[in-house]
């Protein structure tokens, strides 16, 4: 089979999430430096890996919790918290192994690219900027600005629309089974999951093809 078109995840398909973490993670030890126990610096990244579940977690939620688990000197409020996440995280944004090489390769290959993700206008085009990614992608749609979100098949076919391609000739690439491959499958469109060295235990669907890092895409 042929396809013309690739359209990505954001987070974790294309960003490296874990990453990009870490270097928060630095940040926010540097910058809360004064106000933290020195035992809480020590334990700090692991905390933030327990409470952030992937990204998923309402960032009120995550950040109270960070002021509960940890012992400070002096407590920076919640607003603050969440502003300095809002501002800084995006700054951290990593790439995934290989990104560009397999962007590269794409575009030599005449694919057509795009990105479809969930998520805050500003905080995911601050990460897209961050990782350079404009100059590939011939869409770019976040459900905030359209107000649809994955797993909806609108913002599939909006998609599709935008970047005037056939959903028999584009696969999606993502990370998440339900939001990523259910939503994709429905809107007809070919699978492909990142699995991340995770193993699919969903039995209701399949995704067509599963690659375990990005690269492999360039087999496909």
């Amino acid at each position: 089979m042929i396809f013309d078109t690739i359209l990505f995840d954001l987070d974790d398909t294309i960003h490296d999430r874990n990453k990009s973490l870490c270097r928060f993670v630095d940040l926010f030890k540097l910058k809360y430096s004064n106000a933290l126990n020195y035992g809480s610096k020590l334990i700090m990244k692991d905390i933030f890996f327990e409470i952030d579940w992937q990204g998923y977690r309402p960032r009120e939620e995550m950040f109270k919790d960070l002021q509960n688990r940890i012992s400070w000197k002096n407590k920076p409020d919640l607003k603050e918290l969440i502003d300095f996440w809002n501002k800084e995280f995006p700054k951290c944004a990593e790439p995934v192994a290989n990104l560009y090489n397999v962007l590269d390769f794409l575009m030599n290959k005449n694919i057509k690219m795009g990105i479809v993700t969930n998520g805050n206008s500003d905080f995911q085009n601050a990460k897209i900027d961050k990782l350079n990614l404009r100059k590939y992608m011939k869409t770019i749609i976040i459900s905030e600005e359209v107000n649809i979100r994955k797993p909806n098949s609108e913002i599939f076919n909006l998609a599709l629309s935008r970047i005037n391609s056939n959903r028999e000739t584009t696969l999606f690439v993502g990370d998440n089974p339900l939001w990523d491959i259910k939503g994709a499958i429905d809107a007809g469109l070919i699978s492909v999951w990142v699995s991340n060295e995770q193993v699919w235990d969903t039995k209701h669907y399949m995704p067509k093809y599963i690659i375990n890092n990005l690269s492999e895409l360039m087999n496909i």
